[in-house]
Order: C-alpha cells, then structure tokens, then sequence
C-alpha cells in the first residue's frame, strides 16, 4: 500500500507540474496578452512600408480629393471612434478591392474606384472595412494566427519576412462568416447614420456577382464575398429609419475618375 501512495503522490506532483506550464499563460496579466495601442501603431507603419515595397501609391493630394469627401461624412457620424483612421490610395487598376490592415489603416485600389457606379457604393465598401477595425476583427485575426509573441519579435527585430507574412495574412481572405456579417451590419448602421442608404452597398454586389466571370477567381474581393446573394438581400432588406433620407454626394463620380486615374 506504501508503494502504491507513494506512486500516486508521485503521479500527482508530475500532474501538477505538468498543469502549471502547460496553463501558465492564463495567469498572467492581461496586458502581456494585449497588442497596446503604441505596439499596434508601430506594426502597422512596418506593414504600410512592406505593402508600399509591394505597390505604387498614389500622393496624399489625389487620395484626398478622391476619398477624402467620402470617408469625412462616414467618420463624423462615427463617435466614438477607436481609431485615427488613415486611408491610402494604391495605383492598380486591375484589381477591384480595398482591404484594412491595423491601427486605422485601410487601403484602396483604384481599380474599385473605377468599378463603383457612385461613390455612395464606394463608402458603403470603406464602412465595412472600418467595421472590421472598430470591431477587433484585425488584431484578433493576428494574434490567432502568430500570437503575441512572434508579433512583438517581429517589431523588436523588425524581420522584414515576417512583417511581410504578416502583410499577406490581413490582405488575405481571413475573416469568418460571424465577421463578415457583423462588419456588413455595421455598416449598414454607419451608413444610415451618414444618410446613405445601405441599398447602395446591395447594387455594388449585385454588378460584382453578374461581372465575376470576367475577373479571376482569385480576385480579393471576390474571394472574400463569397455569398453574395445573402449580402444582396441583408443590404436591400436592413431597415431604415420612418424619416429617411438620403444625401447624395455631389460629384461626377465617373467623371471625376476618368480625369484623375
């Protein structure tokens, strides 16, 4: 009998040993398990110089006058606000899609310019990414992906690889149903709030479904947005306020992109 409660206690004490490293991390302070705001502000400008390695970008004056008006009514009517957005135009017309990395910073490709039939679709497009921001769908999918750990490596080493992996993971289509659906909601919200109607984001979906064919199945937004029909309806069928109206941007969209891109 001696041997045998000599034996458990002896399982016991490798048991406990083994449930402390094992569940370590749990105990500590919930700030190690945080990306901070200062942490997160210095990846994102090392994504932003990988992505720049990667594209053109237009100047800040283009940028402006194209987005500036659009993204300016989304963010008054957006309060509070987790973060200083900041927004970059990259010079590829062959791709239609604009994607949010982390820290505020979202990126467009003219080729989405080109496509939208207004810019009221356009913004429609830039409230769900921003969804995706004020939500923590970016920073979540980060650290699910690599964890804290190799995400401060990296900005303490500054390994251009991995900050270059860590590019491809938020540009690449990462984000689940839940995320999707919740991000399209609240923009759907934002743009009642800046009196646009959601309607608009349900007419860019229903050009891209009938024009997939003739883009690549790889193309970002398609692959990201594959149900599109669901999306259709949820934007032509979220409800609006009784006293709704809506306040067309005035601009020549069409025009004004065929003069500047």
């Amino acid at each position: 009998m001696k041997i045998w409660r000599e034996l458990l206690i002896l399982v016991l004490v490798f048991g406990l040993i083994w449930l402390a490293f094992t569940w370590r991390p749990l105990s500590l302070p919930d700030s190690d398990f945080n990306l901070s705001s200062e942490r997160e502000e210095d990846l994102a400008e090392l994504i932003l110089d990988d992505i720049k390695n990667q594209y053109e970008f237009y100047d800040d004056s283009i940028t402006n006058m194209l987005l500036s008006p659009i993204t300016s009514r989304l963010l008054d009517s957006l309060n509070p606000k987790k973060y200083e957005y900041r927004f970059h135009l990259i010079d590829s017309s062959g791709e239609i899609n604009a994607f949010a990395t982390i820290d505020g910073h979202i990126y467009v490709f003219s080729g989405l310019l080109k496509f939208v039939d207004n810019p009221e679709q356009l913004a429609g497009i830039l409230a769900h990414e921003i969804g995706h921001h004020e939500n923590g769908d970016l920073v979540d999918r980060l650290m699910k992906e690599l964890g804290l750990s190799v995400l401060l490596a990296v900005m303490t080493g500054g390994d251009a690889v991995m900050v270059s992996e860590i590019s491809k993971i938020l540009i690449s289509t990462g984000f689940d149903r839940k995320q999707e659906r919740e991000a399209d909601e609240f923009a759907y919200n934002l743009m009642i709030k800046s009196q646009i109607n959601p309607a608009r984001l349900a007419h860019f979906f229903t050009k891209l479904k009938a024009e997939e064919k003739s883009y690549p199945d790889n193309m970002e937004i398609i692959a990201s947005h594959p149900n599109s029909k669901n999306r259709i309806e949820g934007a032509l069928s979220h409800p609006l306020p009784k006293a709704f109206e809506e306040r067309e941007f005035e601009i020549e969209w069409k025009k004004l992109i065929e003069e500047i891109l």
